[in-house]
């Protein structure tokens, strides 16, 4: 792969999978022609009375984008290129929700995306056609190790190694107040029973079985693992913590 000074990257990949199937098991492949276009931060500008210029509103967070996948449809000898095309669009639309992609060239990560609008199959001959689909992918790319759950102490050092934030999946057994700190920024709860699961990423906080939202019992921002050291501290001895840190990079 090579980088264009625009900021658009062009490269060359040979498979993708989503929902569980890959392009290959489609007849589909990919040409080599895509553009990976990078997400954009969600922002405007603002124009104040009496101030020269504009105020840049920053809403933290990015934008999802918008990918064009070609490929090349291949029917297998004796299959109706329309039967391809049927089992394609079966494939691909039926619920319209993000879902599970994995890029074959890089396959350390997990992506999510959802088919955006309609998908056009140009029929050349029999057995050859050429399909276009577009995938609306989350701006984050999840590396897949980032999903195993640690045990933490107090004194843990969860480093981030990326220059996005990381947004956790927290599991907390134990009762009482909790009053510690990740990263140097506080997570405080009030009154915690049994525990309670912290997602950072959907901004939930839950009973460990998910029957019972705890907003109540949050008296703090939801926590983050920020680039670099993240120390905690301040663990109750009634408390035992875990962290999925779901650490992820710009898609």
């Amino acid at each position: 792969m090579h980088c264009q000074n625009n900021g658009i990257i062009e490269g060359v990949v040979q498979m993708f999978k989503f929902k569980g199937k890959t392009s290959t098991e489609m007849n589909l492949k990919i040409l080599n022609d895509i553009t990976f276009t990078s997400p954009r931060r969600d922002s405007r500008l603002v124009k104040v009375p009496g101030r020269d210029g504009d105020l840049l509103m920053d809403n933290g967070r990015f934008e999802s984008v918008v990918r064009n996948i070609p490929c090349r449809l291949e029917a297998p000898p004796y299959v109706n290129i329309h039967n391809c095309i049927e089992k394609i669009n079966n494939w691909l639309i039926d619920d319209g929700n993000y879902h599970d992609f994995e890029w074959l060239e890089d396959s350390d990560f997990l992506y999510h995306a959802k088919v955006e609008g309609n998908i056009a199959t140009h029929k050349m001959t029999e057995t050859f056609g050429r399909t276009l689909i577009n995938f609306r992918f989350h701006p984050i790319k999840y590396l897949k190790t980032g999903f195993a759950e640690t045990i933490v102490a107090n004194g843990k050092n969860i480093h981030n190694d990326f220059q996005i934030d990381a947004k956790p999946i927290i599991s907390l057994n134990g009762n009482g107040n909790v009053h510690m700190s990740i990263g140097g920024r506080p997570l405080r709860l009030n009154g915690i029973s049994d525990g309670c699961i912290i997602n950072s990423e959907t901004q939930t906080i839950t009973s460990l079985d998910g029957s019972r939202t705890l907003f109540s019992k949050m008296n703090s921002p939801f926590p983050i693992l920020k680039p670099g050291e993240n120390i905690i501290s301040g663990i109750p001895d009634t408390i035992l913590i875990s962290i999925i840190p779901r650490w992820g990079a710009l898609v």
